[in-house]
């Protein structure tokens, strides 16, 4: 049986079924398994049968969003994809430089058209 080598170049990505984005924002779960890692991504919302109730506080229940399963390398490479792209946003907040504005209030206003010798700012 031949052995098929991996590519060497940039692969075309398509997305011809649209797919969806997912939302998560609870806890997540990483297992390690036979050279594979499974990624378990859950987001957290209310019951809906307490909603539908009425109730004012509802019980939250964490739900399974997201499965992924890939080889340690490509694991690997994500780790450390996103990490870089982490650092280097923090890094650009960082170096933004701050704006400071100043409230113009009715008084400001009334000072610059009415008066013969407006204040200055």
């Amino acid at each position: 049986m031949p052995v098929v080598q991996p590519p060497t170049g940039p692969i075309e990505i398509s997305d011809p079924d649209n797919v969806q984005e997912t939302f998560v924002s609870g806890p997540f779960n990483i297992m390690n398994v036979g050279g594979m890692v499974h990624i378990t991504l859950t987001t957290v919302r209310p019951n809906p049968n307490d909603l539908f109730r009425g109730s004012t506080k509802p019980e939250f229940l964490g739900t399974v969003a997201c499965r992924l399963l890939m080889p340690i390398a490509m694991a690997e490479q994500l780790t450390r994809t996103l990490a870089d792209t982490l650092i280097k946003a923090a890094e650009a907040t960082l170096a933004a430089p701050e704006t400071v504005t100043r409230r113009t209030d009715k008084s400001d206003k009334f000072d610059r058209i009415f008066s013969d010798n407006p204040r200055s700012e």
